[in-house]
């Protein structure tokens, strides 16, 4: 993925042989770009992806005029709202020229001209006089960070086995983020990892580092989204179209091959139905054979005129496959959602940029819109309940510190600011390294539209789903929502009919002659339940889950940790995602020690060193 990585030391020691060893360990791919350099106090790299066409490979930071700053940028931006600071297209953003504008502009305005910038992008400046280094992110934190400090200095890296190259950082286990992830749905809440010593870095923060200290700030918060004055849904709707397509169109300015993944859903198809007619476009579909997202994407795909192609879940060696993600995903994807991985041989195949959309309902329409307090915050985490989760009395009172932490804006965002960035931009960023994924649902212009609007036109207005129907009406008229099986808009009384005949046929289906029996629909694109329980995957799980030495058998202890996966095996009582986590986490520690002693010997054996930056070198 596109990131920047380093090390501050706190003695001043020489950094090479560290950033090197933080290159190795965070590279998954020879097709990667990587460059890495050195001044005195600091060490720093970049990382990005295959380059575009008519794309320089320029990685080099920006200098001030007399040499003494220096800025980094790894990602993209695709506007920026500052007069001052003109960006014409998402290319440019990549460019030499626009760092060096965008230092010029920095040490005019300080952190308002990133606040303006919109996209997912990462920035280091550095002061080499005062020795210090600032490091700022997009607004969302579309590219995870992490980050420790140790008494031998500060590291920070896209990725935490990058930080767990430094001297001094401890690859301990995080025992309480075990207890969270089994929980909450798989995930982390707040800034946890699976290891103790490392912290993920919320979005629109700043960091300043200098020899052995560190401090933060947020240059954006919820409360800066501005209310929008109610009005007519019908009014609001053509409004809504035009900055929907500045979006996708502020993220497709290059020359490239441009695809998707394409659920039975909204979101992804709002983005077929504005990217796709017209241009050489490719749509991808995964899930299992027969289900209702093959189905209703096909058509969607026929209806935008998109090239189209099917990819089914759990083929082959699956669980394998799904495993060897886990140490470049630093084990925080659980084994779910890590079926968003299986598809990537064909994405990197088919496509260069990759538009994703997949927290649009969450944006413009009703998910989230009702959440108003701690409590339902909590149940849209989720909250399983499972029989080693935390008591609900102590999950609630961990959420309500998150939502105490808005600062007043409403708790809905304490989902957006720990939920989100875990179940969509960790497995985004896995398939950075070969693409660039763009997300115009977080467009700020957008989001600060939909989200400024009062939650009544969200809920009531069924604003989302007016918007699709009026705007695109061939993806959407006819093609059913696959939440429901019938298209969006569609009266309650024939969405309850619907739901009474396809109960009643599933009841009458073993009475009806198998010549002219209907074919059940599969609701579900995945089949968790089924399929990870056969008895060969359930032998892996429980057999690495229920391991004498397991990190969990420690934890829960052998009596709760066999009741539970006993109810899972027998009657998938459990909560897949509970099982999931618990696999992933034994898995990302049994082989942490060794992915990390590999990337020293390929630093040890790799070569060119780290180029030196010295005190007043313009770039």
């Amino acid at each position: 993925m596109s990131q920047i990585f380093g090390w501050v030391p706190a003695d001043g020691a020489d950094g090479r042989a560290v950033v090197a060893g933080m290159a190795a360990a965070l590279r998954v791919d020879a097709c990667q770009r990587i460059g890495t350099w050195t001044a005195p106090g600091m060490a720093i790299g970049v990382i990005e992806p295959p380059a575009l066409a008519g794309e320089t490979d320029d990685r080099e930071p920006a200098a001030s005029a007399d040499g003494r700053f220096l800025l980094w940028m790894a990602g993209e931006a695709h506007v920026s709202a500052d007069a001052a600071l003109p960006l014409a297209d998402t290319a440019a953003s990549r460019t030499q020229a626009f760092r060096r504008a965008l230092l010029d502009r920095w040490l005019q305005a300080g952190v308002s001209a990133v606040r303006a910038l919109d996209g997912e992008y990462q920035i280091a400046v550095w002061d080499a006089r005062d020795r210090v280094l600032s490091l700022l992110n997009d607004r969302f934190g579309g590219l995870p960070w992490y980050w420790s400090q140790s008494s031998s200095g500060v590291a920070f890296a896209g990725g935490v086995r990058g930080v767990l190259m430094a001297p001094g950082v401890s690859q301990a286990p995080d025992l309480d983020a075990l207890r969270e992830a089994a929980t909450f749905g798989g995930f982390r809440l707040a800034d946890r990892t699976n290891v103790a010593s490392v912290r993920m870095v919320a979005g629109a923060t700043v960091q300043s580092i200098r020899p052995g200290a560190r401090t933060t700030s947020r240059y954006w918060t919820w409360t800066d989204i501005a209310p929008v004055p109610a009005r007519d849904v019908r009014e609001l709707v053509p409004e809504v179209d035009a900055r929907w397509r500045h979006a996708v169109e502020r993220r497709m300015t290059e020359r490239a091959r441009y695809g998707q993944t394409l659920s039975g859903g909204l979101d992804s198809r709002a983005i077929l139905a504005a990217a796709a007619p017209g241009r050489r476009w490719t749509a991808i579909t995964y899930g299992v054979p027969g289900c209702d997202d093959e189905a209703y994407a096909a058509r969607a795909a026929a209806a935008a005129g998109a090239s189209w192609e099917f990819a089914p879940l759990y083929a082959g060696d699956w669980l394998h496959a799904r495993g060897a993600h886990i140490q470049p995903t630093d084990g925080l994807i659980e084994l779910g959602d890590l079926m968003h991985l299986e598809s990537l041989p064909r994405q990197r195949a088919r496509f260069e940029v990759h538009l994703s959309g997949y927290i649009g309902d969450a944006v413009s329409g009703s998910t989230f819109a009702a959440v108003a307090s701690p409590e339902d915050v909590l149940q849209n985490i989720p909250y399983y309940g499972a029989s080693i989760s935390l008591a609900y009395d102590v999950a609630l009172a961990r959420v309500r510190e998150l939502a105490a932490a808005l600062g007043g804006a409403p708790a809905r965002y304490a989902l957006f600011e720990h939920k989100l960035p875990q179940s969509t931009n960790r497995w985004t960023a896995a398939w950075r390294p070969w693409l660039r994924v763009r997300k115009p649902f977080v467009d700020y212009a957008f989001f600060d539209f939909c989200q400024g609007l009062p939650t009544s036109a969200r809920l009531e207005g069924n604003l989302h789903e007016r918007w699709l129907r009026a705007s695109y009406p061939g993806c959407f008229a006819s093609i059913p929502n696959q939440k429901t099986g019938v298209p969006i808009l569609t009266p309650r009384w024939r969405v309850q009919a619907a739901r009474l005949i396809r109960g009643a046929r599933a009841r009458l289906i073993p009475y009806v002659p198998a010549a002219v029996r209907p074919a059940p629909r599969i609701r579900n694109y995945t089949d968790n339940d089924g399929v990870w329980r056969q008895p060969g995957t359930v032998d892996a799980l429980t057999s690495t889950i229920l391991k004498a030495e397991s990190l969990a058998m420690g934890v829960f202890g052998r009596d709760r940790l066999s009741a539970l996966m006993a109810r899972w095996v027998a009657t998938a009582a459990a909560p897949a995602q509970v099982i999931g986590a618990l696999y992933v986490f034994e898995m990302y520690h049994a082989g942490l020690g060794g992915h990390l002693q590999g990337a020293r010997r390929t630093a040890e054996a790799a070569s060119p060193q780290p180029a030196a930056l010295s005190p007043g070198r313009p770039s």
